[in-house]
């Protein structure tokens, strides 16, 4: 049995059909460091009793399933953290592959580093749905980048981390932001120490217009700019909005998303960053079926023009500092 801090368990969230699940689970079970246990919460598995035959032959006892009950990413991961007796959490998706030292050198990294770093990710392979490698990440890894850009820009790869468990129990995610709750986490826990990246690609990351971070990606971008500006609420008047009222995430949601020229420039720019990966990977066929999608949300108004213009000149971050018809969500 591993020590204490070095015991390591990987949590995978999971629901309707998981067509490369198989290929996840098998890459876990071909780390060089093996976790004390593998967790896979049912948030609304089409296979269940499939899922459980394949974890049971890869994993004997260390394996096991959890219901969650389709209520979200963040209930799922946080049913999975409080269940956990591991020092450390590593995350998973259930269409990623980790490459077979990804344990053994982040638990390696983190052991060799100071106190106040309280996990890390890694740089990722993006891959097809055929598994034909597209391109490579090129993440910021010191926490002197990371500290200056992770306000205005995602910084990492959610399902490359691996963070305290202790630290997760006590700064959970939190179901109001799905759908950008690994930024919303990621700020959170910066406040409380450092969250570090890996230069090694240690994951193969799949992009299939089938995922969530794809078909959704209007509703994921208005989480993340309320994410950021959480974040500046507590730097600047040192309170969260959301802590006091709860129901405030899906009112700015639905607000944001009803702004006009929203969705269409956010879902052509969400096309055009999948465009370019695809073409760097010379997979064509889902480079046009990209392409189709960008004509279709192509910006051809003034609205969706500013908005798009906003964003490509500050990434996520882009409309932060516009007004809301919400007064402590204003920030400047």
């Amino acid at each position: 049995m591993l020590p204490d801090d070095t015991r390591l368990e990987a949590i995978i969230p999971a629901r309707g059909p998981t067509p490369w699940l198989r290929l996840s689970l098998s890459s876990i079970a071909a780390q060089t460091l093996q976790p004390v246990a593998v967790t896979l919460v049912d948030d609304g598995l089409e296979n269940t009793s499939e899922v459980q035959n394949l974890g049971a032959k890869l994993f004997a006892e260390r394996f096991r399933m959890l219901k969650n009950e389709g209520r979200g990413i963040s209930a799922a991961l946080n049913t999975g953290i409080r269940n956990s007796s591991a020092a450390w959490i590593a995350r998973m998706d259930a269409d990623d592959i980790a490459h077979p030292d990804r344990f053994k050198l982040q638990l390696n990294f983190l052991s060799g580093a100071r106190s106040d770093v309280l996990g890390c990710g890694t740089q990722v392979r993006f891959i097809n749905p055929q598994g034909r490698v597209l391109e490579y990440s090129r993440l910021p890894s010191s926490w002197e980048k990371i500290s200056k850009q992770m306000f205005r820009k995602t910084c990492f790869v959610h399902s490359t981390l691996m963070i305290r468990r202790d630290i997760l129990s006590a700064i959970s995610y939190r179901s109001a932001m799905d759908g950008a709750e690994d930024v919303d986490l990621l700020l959170r826990l910066a406040e409380k120490g450092k969250i570090l990246n890996m230069e090694q690609a240690l994951l193969d990351y799949r992009l299939h217009l089938s995922q969530e971070s794809f078909r959704t990606r209007a509703r994921q971008t208005a989480v993340q700019e309320l994410a950021f500006r959480l974040a500046q609420c507590r730097r600047q008047k040192r309170i969260d909005p959301l802590e006091a009222d709860p129901e405030l995430a899906e009112r700015f949601i639905r607000w944001r998303l009803s702004t006009p020229g929203y969705v269409r420039s956010r879902t052509f720019l969400t096309a055009l960053r999948y465009m370019k990966t695809y073409l760097a990977g010379a997979d064509l066929g889902s480079f046009l079926r990209c392409a189709l999608v960008g004509m279709k949300s192509l910006p051809v108004n003034g609205a969706s023009v500013h908005i798009a213009l906003r964003v490509l000149q500050k990434a996520g971050a882009g409309l932060v500092d516009s007004k809301t018809p919400f007064e402590s969500l204003n920030v400047t």
